[in-house]
């Protein structure tokens, strides 16, 4: 049956789909309690389809995960949580830096694929193989979407699952074999995923990725072809996409009456995406002309430091005068400055290189006009260079990406009432007209605090303290009522008020919960799941 014949369950949505953003461990503990609140309301049985996203993908995966274990859903969220308040990614990424490498190895330091091994731990994900949810019917998804984006045609490149024949894997340039794809670790694919720029680099599919005895990296690249030689880099599914969205809406392109999406976006809007960095107090008077002059001196008094040395030093050896003492005098000396004049002979030839670089590329050359620079002037334009760059990634790029998703979304007739956005903010927004309607909706100020501790956590792969947890995962839950709540009172009037309508029961779940959340003076707790 797929999911546009399931019948909806007694006072449900229908099917559900969920849309987890990216966001590092904002994103994992958020979207972790929105599942809680679908377990707690009656409503996760009903989602059968979710696109994750970076951060999203660690929950997303984790769930997945629990299903083929056959854990119920109390016992995944009491693990998991566990796991994101003792797990530091980067911290314990850089301890394994270099350590699973054999000794003698040619093989690269990688972040990212000392996160992928971190994740591969028994207490995560192990080394389950994306085979095991191909084909699992313990698995409650139709569709799920691990999301990355490959950086040879910049498009998302998609390892999924899905119950449509012929589903594609991977993207149209690139297609991933399911006799490939089987055999791929979860824990790659979570890593591909989460694979933020400035903080690792790419994820090499499939040379980096860890392949088993059995289909061993050989025969992936003889299956796969001539379009994966030299491997396809991924990285970060939030570069293209970072809510997950569109690879639901492609999932779905087909069906008349598609699932009811949830979005839970961590996304947060500041009103101001960049700040000029303040120019220091005093430019300085030393060029950068000057400092290679001063390389230059240094250059020569070095040399000459080292003849010298090498000279006395060989007179007191020829004289027969040599004493272990001598060494610290002479030889050592001589090697110091012998190997300062090598450095900056060294120094001097890559900046050598870099200008006829520049030169090339530029057809200009930009020494005579950078000599007159002050060290500082320099410095803050490279500072003010990185610090745009940054934000122009980090935030211009994903709000401009995030728009046209959410535009195309909002156009596309299908969705209209079918569509809840669970933005990471919505507790702290005034809606004056909805308020005044239905007054008990209104967030209490312990929730519009808790939704702005929540909103202004970083993004960041660890959590300083279980409270930080403790705010977003309850935040993610709450934020899910209210919004249901929302999305029942605007868009399904006369169909949830009374007794016998079918969304009644869901509401009265609904209203139970908001009534406990609302009330409590302190953040809001796990609550057990209400009978349906």
């Amino acid at each position: 049956m797929s999911q546009e014949s399931m019948p909806p369950s007694p006072g449900s949505l229908g099917p559900l789909a969920l849309s987890l953003s990216g966001g590092g461990y904002r994103a994992a503990a958020f979207h972790l309690g929105a599942l809680r609140l679908l377990d707690t309301v009656g409503l996760l049985p009903d989602v059968v389809g979710m696109s994750t996203v970076s951060g999203g993908t660690l929950t997303g995966m984790a769930w997945v995960t629990s299903q083929l274990e056959g854990k119920p859903f109390h016992a995944f969220h009491a693990s998991y949580s566990r796991y994101l308040k003792q797990t530091n990614v980067i911290a314990e990424a850089l301890t394994g830096l270099t350590s699973n490498r054999d000794h003698g190895s040619q093989a690269w330091a990688s972040l990212i694929r000392s996160a992928a091994d971190l994740y591969a731990r028994p207490d995560f994900l192990g080394d389950r193989r994306l085979g095991e949810v191909l084909d699992s019917d313990r698995v409650q998804l139709r569709e799920a979407i691990f999301n990355t984006t490959e950086f040879h045609t910049g498009l998302d490149f998609r390892f999924r699952r899905s119950d449509k024949p012929g589903a594609l894997l991977g993207n149209h340039g690139y297609r991933l074999p399911r006799a490939v794809g089987q055999h791929i670790r979860l824990a790659d694919i979570t890593a591909a995923s989460s694979c933020f720029p400035g903080g690792f680099e790419p994820l090499v599919f499939p040379q980096q990725f860890h392949w088993p005895q059995d289909f061993p990296l050989d025969s992936a690249e003889q299956a796969l072809g001539a379009k994966f030689q030299g491997g396809l880099p991924l990285m970060d599914g939030g570069i293209y996409d970072n809510q997950g969205i569109d690879s639901l809406m492609l999932a779905y392109a087909a069906s008349e009456s598609p699932p009811t999406l949830i979005i839970s976006d961590v996304s947060t809007q500041s009103p101001r995406m960049y700040d000029v960095p303040e120019n220091p107090t005093k430019r300085g008077w030393v060029t950068l002309n000057g400092v290679s002059w001063m390389a230059y001196g240094l250059f020569a008094l070095t040399l000459a430091s080292a003849a010298i040395l090498a000279w006395r030093g060989f007179e007191t050896a020829s004289q027969g005068r040599w004493a272990p003492r001598d060494s610290f005098l002479y030889l050592i000396p001589g090697v110091l400055t012998a190997a300062v004049a090598t450095s900056l002979v060294w120094a001097r030839g890559r900046l050598n290189d870099v200008m006829a670089l520049l030169k090339r590329q530029m057809d200009l050359d930009v020494w005579p006009s950078f000599k007159q620079l002050t060290v500082l002037e320099f410095a803050q334009m490279l500072v003010l260079r990185v610090t745009s760059l940054l934000a122009l990634t980090s935030q211009v790029f994903m709000k401009r990406v995030r728009g046209l998703v959410f535009n195309q979304l909002y156009q596309d007739s299908r969705f209209k009432d079918r569509r809840v956005s669970n933005l990471i903010t919505a507790l702290t927004v005034d809606r004056p007209h909805l308020f005044a309607q239905h007054p008990w909706l209104k967030p209490g100020p312990h929730l519009v605090a808790l939704g702005t501790q929540a909103s202004q956590m970083p993004t960041t792969l660890w959590f300083t303290d279980d409270s930080q947890f403790t705010a977003v995962e309850s935040a993610g839950a709450a934020t899910l009522c209210y919004t249901l709540l929302r999305h029942l009172v605007e868009h399904h009037a006369g169909h949830y008020e009374g007794p016998g309508q079918p969304l009644n029961a869901l509401y009265e779940r609904l209203r139970q919960q908001w009534a406990v959340l609302n009330q409590e003076r302190a953040q809001p707790q796990v609550q057990q799941p209400v009978a349906a």
